[in-house]
């Protein structure tokens, strides 16, 4: 049998050969001199390239003129094409990079959620039903003035849907989410 296949049954069989976590003992919780951690969020430098930085508490930082378009025709007959369009209005190129979401179905960008009109059900992506994708990456760059188009198709069934869209991804190297504002799609 050939290595790879081999620790592929062996990772298969673990639970089963006595490995597993029924075979380690359970250890009681430790409540006595527990004490909080705190911790400070590391100051962004005054004066640095970071200074073109946009960001809030909690967010990923995008830099400044940076803008992301979503779109797809309003009304369409079968499959849905999306087109992510980024846009670099900033004084300096940009280096985007995204790798394929487990999530969404394979997909690099754009990332999109999808809603039926008049509930806040979510039809896509579906609950439950990662996929495990090949961890390509994909880099494109985007100098002044320049954008960045991604393009993907969604199958849904027939209804009016509000689609939303983002970049997921880093920016320069450094995580980073842009969104788009959704649009309104009939499926026929």
């Amino acid at each position: 049998m050939p290595p790879r296949p081999a620790l592929l049954v062996a990772l298969l069989l673990w639970p089963t050969l006595g490995f597993g976590a029924a075979a380690l003992p359970e250890l009681p919780p430790q409540t006595e001199n527990w004490q909080p951690i705190f911790v400070q969020p590391a100051p962004i430098p005054v004066g640095s390239s970071s200074d073109a930085l946009r960001s809030s508490p909690g967010a990923v930082a995008v830099p400044a003129g940076l803008t992301a378009l979503l779109t797809a025709p309003r009304s369409v007959a079968g499959r849905v094409p999306l087109s992510l369009k980024v846009t670099n209005a900033g004084n300096a190129a940009v280096q985007l990079g995204a790798a394929r979401d487990n999530d969404q179905n394979c997909a690099v960008a754009p990332l999109v959620r999808v809603l039926r009109v008049g509930t806040r059900e979510v039809v896509y992506p579906v609950a439950g039903e990662p996929r495990l994708c090949a961890q390509d990456f994909r880099t494109d760059a985007a100098g002044a003035g320049e954008a960045v188009t991604y393009t993907r198709d969604l199958e849904l069934l027939p209804g009016e849907y509000m689609i939303e869209g983002w970049f997921a991804g880093s920016v320069n190297a450094a995580p980073a989410k842009l969104s788009a504002q959704p649009v309104r799609v009939t499926v026929r």
